[in-house]
C-alpha cells in the first residue's frame, strides 16, 4: 500500500472515530443516596453498568451521589432543569408532581415484593408515562420498589397493641407515611434522613418508619434498640428518570438499549432486596438490636386502621385526576393475579 493511501485511510478512520465520540452521550446522574448506601450499590450502579454494556459505551452515565447535584426533594427539578440529565427520584419526594405514581407507597399496598415490582412497572411504563411523566418533561427508565418499611424504635419497649404506640414521635420519609403514623396513633415528624441519627440520639424522636436494610447505612443501630420485621408500613418507589430532551438526543438504538437496561435492572432489584433484607436482619441481631414480629392482634389492629387509606387516596386524587380510580383498580387487579 502506498504511503499516501495509508494516510488517507488513517484520516478516514480518525474522522469516523471523532464523529462517533462527538455523538456519544455523556449524562450526569443525580442521586441523594450516599455512595455507600445499598440503594446506590443495588439500584444505581447496576443500571449504569447495564446502560454502558448495552449501548457499547456510546452512552456514558456518571453518578453524582449523596446530593451533590440535588437533595431528595430537589431531584426531579434538577432533572427537569438540566442540572442533571438523569436521576433517581423517590416518588414520594416529587412534590405532588406525579400523584398517581404514589399509590404503591401506601401501607399494606402489597405483600409479595416480586409481584408488586412487576405490577407497578407495568403501571408506570404502560399507563403513567404519557399521563404523568412526559407532561413533566421526564421519561421513566427504571422502576424499583422497596420492601415494606418497618418501625425502628429508640427504646426496646413492650408493644402488644396500638395503645403501646400512642404518642410516640416517629420520623416519616414522606407524607403518605405521615398519614399512616397518625392513623396508628403516633405523631409524625418530617426531618431529613441525614438528621435522623442525631434526632434518635437526643430523643427528639422515639423512632422512625424505615427500611430494615438502610438501618446500618445510616448507623441507626447505634442509637436504636428494636425493629419490627412484619409490619406493612408502606414502601418507597424509586424511579430513574431522564430528561425528555436528552432522551430525544439518543439514537433509536441507544433508546432501546437504555430502556432494556432499565427494565432489567428494575426487575432484578426485587429479588436482591429480599436477600439484602434477610442479611440486614441477621446483622442487626448480631449487634444487639431486638428484631420482633408484631403480634397477630397488633397486625389486625394496624390493618384495620390503615385499610381506608387507598379509598382516601382515590378520593383525594380523583378531584384533580379522573383516572385515580382506574389506577387503583389496575394495580389491585395485577396484584391479585
Amino acid at each position: 500500500m502506498k504511503p499516501i493511501q495509508f494516510k488517507r485511510l488513517a484520516a478516514v478512520a480518525l474522522s469516523a472515530s471523532v464523529a462517533w465520540a462527538a455523538q456519544a452521550a455523556d449524562l450526569r446522574f443525580t442521586s441523594y443516596l450516599p455512595e455507600t448506601h445499598f440503594g446506590t450499590k443495588l439500584i444505581v450502579q447496576p443500571l449504569i453498568k447495564k446502560i454502558d454494556e448495552y449501548t457499547q459505551g456510546s452512552v456514558k452515565v456518571t453518578n453524582f451521589p449523596g446530593g451533590q447535584l440535588a437533595n431528595a426533594p430537589g431531584t426531579l427539578n434538577a432533572i427537569k432543569s438540566g442540572i442533571a440529565n438523569m436521576g433517581l427520584v423517590g416518588i414520594g419526594y416529587s412534590g405532588g408532581a406525579m400523584p398517581m405514581s404514589t399509590i404503591i407507597e401506601l401501607p399494606g399496598a402489597f405483600d409479595d415484593l416480586v409481584k408488586a415490582q412487576a405490577a407497578y412497572a407495568d403501571l408506570v411504563f404502560n399507563t403513567l408515562t404519557d399521563k404523568e411523566f412526559l407532561p413533566n418533561g421526564v421519561r421513566p427508565i427504571m422502576v424499583s420498589i422497596l420492601p415494606q418499611q418497618q418501625l425502628v424504635l429508640r427504646k426496646d419497649q413492650k408493644i402488644d397493641s396500638l395503645a403501646d404506640l400512642k404518642g410516640l414521635k416517629i420520623r416519616v420519609p414522606h407524607p403518605t407515611a405521615a398519614q399512616a403514623v397518625t392513623r396508628l396513633g403516633m405523631t409524625p415528624v418530617q426531618i431529613p434522613q441525614t438528621e435522623l441519627y442525631l434526632a434518635l440520639e437526643r430523643g427528639t424522636v422515639d423512632g422512625a418508619i424505615n427500611l430494615t436494610a438502610s438501618v446500618a447505612s445510616y448507623k441507626l443501630q447505634e442509637v436504636s434498640k428494636a425493629v419490627t420485621t412484619n409490619m406493612s408500613l408502606g414502601s418507597i418507589a424509586f424511579i430513574a428518570m431522564i430528561n425528555e430532551k436528552d432522551w430525544q438526543k439518543l439514537s433509536p438504538a441507544e433508546q432501546e438499549a437504555v430502556a432494556k437496561a432499565g427494565r432489567e435492572a428494575g426487575a432484578a432489584s426485587a429479588q436482591v432486596f429480599l436477600k439484602v433484607t434477610a442479611g440486614s436482619e441477621a446483622k442487626l441481631n448480631q449487634v444487639g438490636m431486638r428484631l420482633f414480629e408484631a403480634s397477630a392482634s397488633l397486625q389486625k389492629e394496624a390493618a384495620s386502621a390503615l385499610a381506608p387509606m387507598q379509598d382516601e387516596w382515590v378520593a383525594a386524587n380523583a378531584a384533580k385526576n379522573s383516572m385515580a380510580g382506574q389506577v387503583a383498580k389496575q394495580l389491585n387487579e395485577a396484584l391479585a393475579k
